[in-house]
């Protein structure tokens, strides 16, 4: 199965690379054959013979079955400007599968409760495995887009609307759209860490067979860099740029605290960790924006609650601020008796449950940036370095 998944990444892959002189139904199938979407179900001689193997309970021959599953995802295509782009099944899967689990999870108390346990047991399982195997997937990524666009649908389609204030609803959307902002801006950023060029000069390369004692001291001396306190006039990019490292994969010169992706197949300047839910890597040129977009997430998943909450069960006050009425959920016991305000209730759960992990996820960051070293040097056993809290802070964010 994970020779699949790799083999499916590698054409998806291969997608980016336009092909000219195709129209919008045309493509390149993984056999390097000039194929159209219209005939998606001619010529499957694999599934001829898997079917009929199965039929007469013959063993199935693996290969014929990879094959199968291969042209199956290779004809998985919408016509597109320039061929048919091709679509993973990993970007349709939660496209039908989050809907369903919601209408399941509103009709009663106890299957929100067995959705949500399932919920959580299954994706922290699926997160884990593609972490180990270091596999490159847009599954995460497609599912938290598709959660924001149903909880969005779902939150004006079920919430009255003379239950919500307008500067309410104002400011769910501002923290909303300032998060989303930073997470396009994290993703769009991504590819400025990549190291492209090797550093330094030709001769550094010059006897790769002898690199592993040069490794061995680079490493060192990258640690002793971080903990140690270095030169007061001096901040850890000047002497990142000043000083290099090889790369023990793809065996070329980087900068230190430069850490290879195994995912994206890529060296990254100041690697913090991969990010399987905007599919991208975190490191020096988008951990800023990486930041905040988890800090206004937070908020606008803690406020969309709260306002859903407030709409469908018994609010109490807490508090006037600046003249606003702060409103908490006191009893929800009857929001199953109506569909819809069960349906909003297990959005709002939804969003209880992303905002945990996204405080834990901040929590561990600002630890880690507190201590002035990332998340990828914290796993390898680096302490830390003498500077004061403020020092890192102001490293991290100038």
């Amino acid at each position: 199965m994970s020779d699949y998944i790799a083999k499916c990444q590698e054409e998806a892959d291969s997608e980016k690379v336009s092909h000219s002189g195709l129209c919008c139904c045309e493509y390149i199938d993984h056999e390097n054959k000039r194929y159209n979407i219209i005939a998606c179900c001619c010529n499957c001689d694999d599934f001829d013979q898997v079917g009929t193997d199965w039929i007469t309970c013959r063993p199935i021959d693996r290969s014929r079955l990879r094959n199968m599953l291969l042209t199956f995802q290779d004809r998985l295509r919408i016509p597109w400007q320039g061929g048919a782009k091709q679509i993973t099944l990993s970007s349709l899967i939660p496209i039908f599968v989050i809907p369903l689990l919601i209408g399941l999870a509103a009709i009663n108390v106890y299957t929100c409760i067995i959705i949500f346990l399932s919920f959580t047991v299954i994706m922290g399982y699926a997160l884990n495995y593609v972490q180990r195997r270091s596999v490159r997937t847009s599954f995460f990524f497609v599912w938290i887009s598709a959660s924001l666009i149903y909880s969005i649908l779902l939150f004006q389609m079920t919430i009255p609307l003379f239950e919500v204030l307008p500067e309410e609803n104002l400011a769910l959307v501002i923290l909303s759209l300032i998060s989303l902002f930073c997470f396009y801006k994290t993703h769009r950023r991504a590819s400025l860490n990549n190291v492209v060029q090797s550093v330094g000069n030709q001769n550094d390369m010059a006897d790769i067979t002898e690199a592993s004692l040069t490794e061995e001291n680079a490493t060192d001396q990258t640690a002793l860099l971080i903990e140690d306190n270095l030169e007061e006039s001096q901040s850890p990019e000047d002497v990142s740029s000043n000083l290099s490292n090889i790369c023990s994969t793809c065996r070329k010169c980087v900068p230190l605290r430069t850490a290879h992706c195994s995912v994206c197949r890529a060296c990254i300047r100041r690697h913090d960790h991969h990010s399987y839910w905007l599919n991208c890597c975190i490191g020096e040129s988008n951990h800023r924006y990486y930041i905040a977009g988890l800090f206004f997430a937070f908020l606008a998943l803690l406020l969309g609650a709260d306002l859903t909450l407030t709409a469908i069960c018994h609010p109490f006050l807490l508090a006037y601020i600046l003249g606003l009425q702060i409103l908490l959920p006191d009893d929800c016991s009857e929001v199953f008796d109506i569909y819809e305000f069960g349906i909003a209730f297990v959005i709002a759960t939804y969003a209880l449950l992303i905002a945990v992990y996204i405080v834990v996820i901040l929590v561990r960051q600002l630890y880690f940036i507190s201590r002035g070293i990332t998340l990828h040097e914290g796993k390898k056993g680096i302490s830390g370095n003498n500077k004061t809290l403020k020092q890192n802070w102001k490293g991290f964010l100038l």
